[in-house]
């Protein structure tokens, strides 16, 4: 913002007689140009992805108060093979090491990557850590929640029509089941959509697609003019950086996974 420079009402700024301030005769005083440099906004464009798909995925920092989460890259040291056995964890599985990378893009070219590690807590309770922070959810018999909000992630039943109120405040549905989507990472079929719409004077729309086995693929989000995505590049075990070189934790295809035609 350009800042005004004061002088008493009804009385010009001093300056000699018929010469601007600080300009040549005859020259006119550069104005500053209307709008932010290019290069400045493909800089900020990158931040407001990321931020937005933190928000998206449930993340962001710690409420105030909150003890100061594990570094979201430690050493995998949470529960292995546990299950909660609700419907709703085969679409939000929280296995525990497992690393998702995401690749984001706004409407504006601006790209970015959001990096989540899992950590599980119990059968009921795990975590994706940020390097921003951490959120931690919980499977009960309605579905999938958020343990410090109480608010749903995905509700049951797993059909068209279940609806409940949003992470964004809007209202929720399941839109589709059965959907297939094609992201980086690959192919995948079987997936569950849910949509969030916001209504008022900051409407906004998001949708979100969870697939068997892995979680949430892509996302997407529309807001007036703009629109920014989020979409799964890679999920794996964390990397075992043993003395005779890099090694990846074995591990079978997701079941919800098919093949590139």
């Amino acid at each position: 913002m350009i800042a005004e420079i004061d002088s008493p009402p009804g009385r010009p700024i001093d300056s000699p007689p018929g010469r601007p301030i600080d300009s040549p005769p005859g020259r006119p005083i550069d104005k500053p140009p209307a709008h932010p440099p290019a290069r400045r906004l493909a800089a900020l464009a990158p931040r407001r992805v990321a931020a937005l798909a933190l928000a998206l995925l449930g993340c962001g920092g710690a409420p105030a108060g909150a003890a100061r989460p594990t570094a979201w890259n430690a050493p995998p040291e949470g529960q292995q093979g546990l299950s909660s056995g609700t419907p709703a964890e085969r679409y939000f599985p929280l296995v525990d090491g497992h690393i998702y990378h995401y690749a984001t893009l706004s409407d504006g070219g601006g790209e970015g990557m959001l990096v989540a590690r899992v950590h599980r807590a119990d059968a009921r309770r795990g975590e994706l850590r940020f390097p921003s922070g951490v959120k931690r959810f919980e499977f009960t018999p309605e579905g999938v929640i958020r343990s410090d909000t109480g608010v749903f992630v995905l509700k049951e039943p797993l059909a068209p029509g279940t609806t409940w109120t949003g992470e964004h405040g809007g209202r929720a549905r399941i839109e589709a089941v059965g959907a297939s989507v094609e992201v980086p990472a690959g192919r995948f079929d079987g997936c569950v959509q849910a949509v969030e719409e916001r209504l008022g004077d900051r409407p906004a729309r998001y949708l979100t697609t969870f697939c068997p086995d892995v979680g949430v693929v892509a996302i997407e989000a529309t807001s007036g003019a703009s629109y920014e995505k989020a979409e799964l590049k890679s999920y794996a075990p964390p990397v075992d950086m043993g003395p005779d070189g890099v090694r990846r934790t074995p591990t079978e295809p997701p079941a919800g996974a098919a093949s590139s035609p």
